[in-house]
């Protein structure tokens, strides 16, 4: 998942099964038969919507290329990257960040639990020549990783699939993945958004793109969460109004329009007492 895992991800609520199932294969502590099966049906979703996206070329609308930039422009105001870094992607989906972020850095490790999507995110980083990521196919948690192994750990709008005990453990995960004095960027959508609180029931009643347990976070409970794991100097920045939710409903693919768009989250975003309305956020923390 990532941009092309742009909140498609994508919910009718964080609900946690009678069975305390945490969810889709990211840190469970019921039955394995029960992990396992939400594991599948997780990944069946998933691959689905890839396969679907791909064949309507759904992430090559102005809309999203110019929201992928907006993003990668967002992230990069508030981590420096330099060339020695070892960066994780949490939910790589097509590899949008990973194009935009590895040439600036050492190496990128991706995880991506979607078959679909990592094939075509390894697919599109040789044709460009990016010989500096590794994407993995698995779930996050299976992961074999060292303490200390990354300098950045990222994840574009991933972290609203996850159930709040999963969301926790997970954290608690790459607190310890990460270097001292190393970076945690997280971006979702906003649960105390304008547009979210208004638009977003009617907004899933029409989508056929987003998984049941996907819901809005709050920033502040993901900044304690944050703070719980062990996590530093943790701040909240707010990326976009309109620029983010619009490419799911509008498909022009006029620069014009998206420019007047992102123009305008601009305008908002620069005004102090709107920022918190915003439609997406990004925590950033330091290990």
């Amino acid at each position: 998942m990532t941009a092309h895992n742009q909140d498609r991800r994508p919910a009718t609520g964080n609900r946690q099964p009678a069975t305390t199932v945490r969810g889709p294969g990211h840190g469970a502590s019921s039955p394995d038969s029960a992990v396992a099966a939400m594991l599948e049906q997780e990944r069946a979703h998933e691959n689905a919507w890839y396969t679907r996206a791909l064949r309507e070329r759904f992430f090559e609308r102005e809309g999203f290329r110019q929201l992928v930039a907006w993003n990668v422009a967002a992230f990069r105001r508030q981590v420096p990257l330099r060339r020695d870094m070892r960066v994780l992607s949490i939910g790589a989906g097509l590899g949008d960040y990973e194009l935009a972020i590895a040439p600036a850095v050492q190496h990128v490790t991706a995880v991506e639990l979607s078959e679909t999507a990592a094939e075509a995110a390894r697919e599109r980083l040789r044709a460009v020549g990016l010989h500096n990521v590794d994407v993995i196919t698995g779930a996050i948690d299976t992961q074999p990783f060292s303490p200390q192994q990354f300098d950045v750990v990222y994840a574009m709008g991933v972290f609203h699939h996850f159930l709040p005990g999963q969301r926790r453990e997970l954290l608690a995960r790459v607190h310890a993945w990460t270097a001292p004095t190393g970076w945690l960027y997280v971006r979702d959508p906003n649960a105390r958004g304008l547009l979210r609180r208004v638009l977003e029931g009617w907004f899933r009643r029409r989508s056929t793109v987003h998984a049941e347990q996907e819901t809005s976070l709050d920033p502040y409970l993901l900044r304690d969460e944050a703070v719980q794991a062990g996590f530093t100097d943790v701040q909240i920045d707010y990326i976009d109004v309109v620029g983010g939710p619009l490419p799911w409903l509008v498909r022009s693919q006029s620069p014009l329009l998206w420019r007047a768009v992102f123009g305008f989250d601009k305008a908002w975003l620069a005004v102090p007492g709107l920022r918190r309305a915003a439609s997406q956020f990004a925590l950033v923390a330091r290990r």
